[in-house]
């Protein structure tokens, strides 16, 4: 069966709150079954019982460039600092694969989750919430371990073996570290604090594509959802339309149209910051007619990123021969957000629904 618990039930509630910021769906419903349609591959010889494959939950989005459905056959995982490994994410990423194998041709699975028509593709996705918030790092070293240091004493855990993970042709598994969630639970309570101080609107924005040489945005739809691929990439584009208040009894425009830029980098040199300024210049973005507010979580590494991005505007005006009335036009703001990290009391989550 799909676990279940109080702290299987954080897991839940990090995962519905911060995707549902990003726009994603949830389809059907939580902790369900399906049978396996592959017995003789997914099952060992000695077992008899009829296999089946679990499933926490079912999220999805419509692809801005292919205009398809891609549907995440989600396992959600709360552990705490302790119960990281690379075996337990091994174990999890070969469930997980076998799992989508099964999904995407089965009447249950579709039957279940509620497929939304047209073309859809099934995917894996493992997220893995740390609720004690001490895991502060990616999982780069569970499968590509550092070199051992000298007279470091004790075994090293095995790495994840990738050859054992049975991904199926054409198919995708992604995982979520903990330390992407924080960056995406950052992203999150900085746009609650915006709309609260009404400079974001509550509904009215999408996340930016640009037209590129082989890939054209083909979706219809006004406000797009952020893909996997956007989310864990450098930095997120947020596009979003004027902010209305009632100001004196009457209905104002409070905020103007613009664009917002979450930067996921060291922030440490003015070449990143030159490079992001390019690319934003080759998306049309950067220009005098658009207001952009460029976000940088702040941490040790990004303490000097005002300088480094001041630097880098004045020499990308200079390259470009901007006088000082044009690059006073431009219209790009730096701001150092805080680093948001979220406590769960599993306790707490676990007597809801629960009435004295």
């Amino acid at each position: 069966m799909a676990e279940n618990g109080p702290r299987e039930e954080i897991a839940k509630v990090v995962s519905s709150n911060l995707l549902s910021i990003f726009k994603w769906e949830q389809y059907g419903p939580y902790d369900q079954d399906f049978p396996c349609r592959k017995q003789d591959k997914h099952v060992d010889k000695e077992k008899d019982q009829k296999h089946t494959h679990p499933v926490d939950v079912v999220f999805g989005y419509k692809d801005p460039y292919s205009n398809k459905n891609v549907l995440f056959n989600t396992d959600l995982k709360s552990y705490g600092k302790g119960s990281i490994s690379p075996a337990k994410i091994e174990e999890a990423l070969i469930s997980l694969a076998k799992t989508i194998e099964c999904a995407e041709n089965s009447t249950h699975w579709q039957g279940k989750y509620l497929i939304p028509a047209g073309d859809f593709e099934v995917r894996g996705l493992l997220f893995v919430y740390n609720h004690d918030n001490e895991f502060q790092k990616g999982f780069f070293d569970f499968f590509y371990p550092p070199k051992r240091e000298k007279g470091k004493k004790g075994r090293s855990a095995k790495p994840v073996q990738l050859s054992k993970i049975p991904v199926p042709k054409d198919k995708k598994l992604h995982f979520v570290e903990p330390i992407q969630i924080n960056y995406w639970m950052t992203i999150a309570s900085d746009i609650s604090d915006m709309i609260r101080l009404s400079t974001f609107p509550k509904k009215e924005f999408g996340f930016y594509y640009p037209e590129l040489t082989f890939h054209k945005v083909v979706s219809s739809q006004k406000h797009l959802p952020a893909t996997i691929e956007m989310l864990a990439s450098p930095f997120i584009i947020i596009k979003h339309d004027e902010v209305y208040d009632i100001v004196n009894g009457n209905i104002e425009r409070v905020y103007e149209p613009g664009y917002v830029v979450y930067y996921n980098r060291d922030a440490n040199t003015d070449n990143e910051f030159l490079y992001l300024l390019d690319l934003l210049s080759k998306y049309q973005l950067l220009n005098v007619k658009n207001k952009i507010r460029l976000k940088v979580p702040h941490t040790e590494t990004s303490g000097s990123a005002r300088s480094h991005f001041n630097r880098a505007l004045e020499k990308y005006a200079h390259e470009w021969g901007y006088d000082e009335d044009m690059r006073q036009r431009l219209d790009i703001k730096l701001e150092l957000i805080t680093y948001k990290i979220e406590f769960y009391n599993s306790e707490d989550i676990g007597w809801k629904g629960v009435h004295a």
